[in-house]
């Protein structure tokens, strides 16, 4: 009993806090999250990076890791769309994350769903803005901009 009562805290602590970003930071994560991604779901990931990269405030980069985590489930969950699109860019006055898909978009849920309100949160707490856009061509982005003061 006291093992997996450890093993609970210990999966609520990762949950909270994903030791990889203090292990690999926000990037490294991220290379290590999306394969690991598309193996398990059978979704194509393509990831695109721009702009020189610099070290990001942990706070900052957990709420970015925990969003880009949100969007891609839902993606899994929703979209109904056998890939997505990454990016994360490094703008002089922002950082940028954009999750995108070719599914069947967002519709009339649009900001509704617990995931749409928990990643609209995480967003604010950095100072950020969450927005959800039809994407071009079909599909739904997600785009989080976090404001350079704050990273």
């Amino acid at each position: 009993m006291t093992q997996a009562t450890l093993e609970k805290v210990r999966s609520l602590s990762q949950s909270l806090h994903p030791v990889v970003l203090d292990d690999a930071g926000l990037e490294g994560a991220i290379d290590i999250y999306l394969p690991a991604f598309e193996k398990q779901t059978g979704i194509a990931v393509q990831y695109e990076k721009s702009g020189p990269a610099r070290e990001l405030d942990l706070r900052v980069a957990t709420h970015l890791y925990r969003v880009l985590q949100e969007a891609l489930n839902n993606v899994v969950r929703h979209s109904k769309s056998p890939s997505a699109q990454v990016r994360l860019s490094f703008l002089e006055d922002a950082v940028v994350l954009e999750v995108e898909d070719r599914g069947i978009g967002l519709g009339k849920s649009k900001g509704r769903g617990m995931g749409l309100v928990s990643m609209r949160e995480r967003a604010e707490l950095v100072n950020g803005r969450v927005e959800f856009l039809d994407a071009e061509g079909g599909g739904t982005l997600v785009r989080l901009t976090v404001p350079a003061g704050v990273v």
